[in-house]
Formats: C-alpha cells, sequence, structure tokens
C-alpha cells in the first residue's frame, strides 16, 4: 500500500478557510489614541521619519465650519498629486471636492481634495499602490496578507471596495497658518 504524499492545507481560522487579504487597520480607540501624538510629532521638527509615509491633512467641517486635522497615508501618485486613503466620518467633508491643508514633509501646503468613491475605481488604485510597494507595503495600504505573494484586485475587493480615496492635487503655495485659524 503506497501513500500520496498530502497537500498542504490552507491557513485556516476555525473551519473557515482565511482569505487571502484581511483588513489590517487598527482599531477606531487605537488611532483616537495615536493620531494625536502622531499629529503633534508631524508638526514638530522631529517629523521626518514619519513624513516620508504620512502627512497631516485638514478639511473645513461642512456643519460646523471647524478645521478637522488628520493623519493620513500618502502615496505620490504624479508630481503634485497625492492618493491618500480616507475613512471615518471625517471624510464626508471632501465629498464634492474641497480646499484642503496639508503639513507635508514639515512644511505647510494647500491642495484640493476630490474623493473617488467608486469600488472599481477604489480596488484598482490600491492594487496599483500594492503593486508599487510590493507584500511588505500591505501594511502601509491597512491590509494584511495572508499569502505570499502579490493578491489579485479580486482578491483584495473584499477588503479595499467600501473605502474612499482622495486625490488630493497640491499647489506650490505654502498655506496662511494665521488665515486657517481665523476663518
Amino acid at each position: 500500500m503506497t501513500t500520496q504524499p498530502r497537500a498542504a492545507a490552507p491557513a485556516r481560522s476555525g473551519s473557515h478557510t482565511r482569505p487571502a487579504v484581511e483588513d489590517g487597520r487598527p482599531p477606531r480607540l487605537v488611532l483616537r489614541i495615536v493620531n494625536p501624538i502622531i499629529t503633534a510629532i508631524l508638526r514638530s521638527p522631529l517629523h521626518r521619519p514619519l513624513s516620508s509615509q504620512l502627512m497631516l491633512l485638514s478639511v473645513r467641517g461642512r456643519r460646523t465650519g471647524r478645521w478637522v486635522t488628520v493623519p493620513v497615508g500618502r502615496h505620490e501618485f504624479n508630481h503634485n498629486t497625492l492618493l491618500v486613503s480616507v475613512s471615518g466620518r471625517w471624510r464626508h467633508n471632501l465629498g464634492g471636492g474641497a480646499p484642503v491643508h496639508l503639513t507635508l514633509d514639515g512644511r505647510e501646503r494647500v491642495g484640493y481634495a476630490e474623493v473617488i468613491d467608486n469600488p472599481d475605481e477604489v480596488v484598482q488604485i490600491f492594487k496599483m499602490l500594492l503593486d508599487r510597494l510590493g507584500p511588505g507595503g500591505a501594511a502601509l495600504l491597512g491590509m494584511k496578507l495572508n499569502v505570499k505573494r502579490l493578491p489579485t484586485a479580486d482578491e483584495i475587493r473584499p477588503v479595499v471596495a467600501p473605502r474612499w480615496i482622495a486625490r488630493v492635487r497640491v499647489t506650490e503655495e505654502p498655506a496662511q497658518r494665521d488665515a486657517r485659524r481665523s476663518q
């Protein structure tokens, strides 16, 4: 009697096979604690280690008129355009496009953000970014990979399709800090 070699079992979680990609974003409670610390660092002279991957994005609240500032991951798209994954309730302030203030590489800038909320476009943008960053960059995109290769667009779809992307066009003009606070 000869035995056939058994194929390696897929990764399992309980009785279910784990998907190739899972949501890897930190819990909201963690973000509530960490974001103020990251914000302070990005505004300080100590910003350099974080500035290559993060920036501060400020947008005026549509109902309150108050400025909301959040640290966001940044991904260069072309010379003056950045792609930013946006989540949380504040993202609705970007709907239809909105002027924004940025703290980018320690400097204040202004720009205009347009939301991409079409799930097919969002999936394609995340796939392009993941292809550019490689599997090790998945965490920068809020993804956890359960495979040792780049996942397909169909494999990342369940995780990223509900998210939004903001395309931020950066102007070369510095933001007026005092004007922003007085408005």
